[in-house]
């Protein structure tokens, strides 16, 4: 985790309640210093349990306009050859889908316990 500064040890120091839940701080409640496990930059003040039960998302939505009125078949074939793990989609035709969702690994090609997903959908 990133050192805090001086505002962001003032703010939790001072803070009334939970930042992910919006619950207020009882006086015997463990306070802890959420952060981001990717930046290592501070979210805020939380209670223990609110962290620890607090779940980034692993989904990523992409959003194509009349995705059905393309050969979107070209995007699923790049994505399934040049990227570990499995694409799902719901076809029209062979050629024509209405949305796909690729699932793919983290960044060290360690198989995550909930992948990650960039679902796509057409949009109306």
């Amino acid at each position: 985790m990133v050192e805090l500064t001086q505002d962001e040890r003032e703010n939790f120091n001072s803070a009334i309640h939970c930042y992910i839940y919006e619950k207020p701080f009882a006086p015997d409640d463990t306070r802890v210093r959420d952060h981001c496990h990717l930046t290592g930059r501070y979210r805020g003040p939380a209670h223990a349990n609110c962290n620890l039960n607090y779940k980034d998302s692993y989904t990523i939505p992409i959003v194509f306009h009349n995705l059905s009125g393309y050969d979107a078949h070209f995007i699923i074939k790049e994505l399934a050859n040049n990227f570990k793990g499995n694409v799902d989609v719901l076809p029209i035709t062979k050629e024509k889908y209405i949305s796909f969702t690729k699932h793919v690994n983290d960044a060290d090609g360690k198989k995550m316990a909930k992948p990650r997903a960039i679902a796509v959908h057409r949009f109306l």
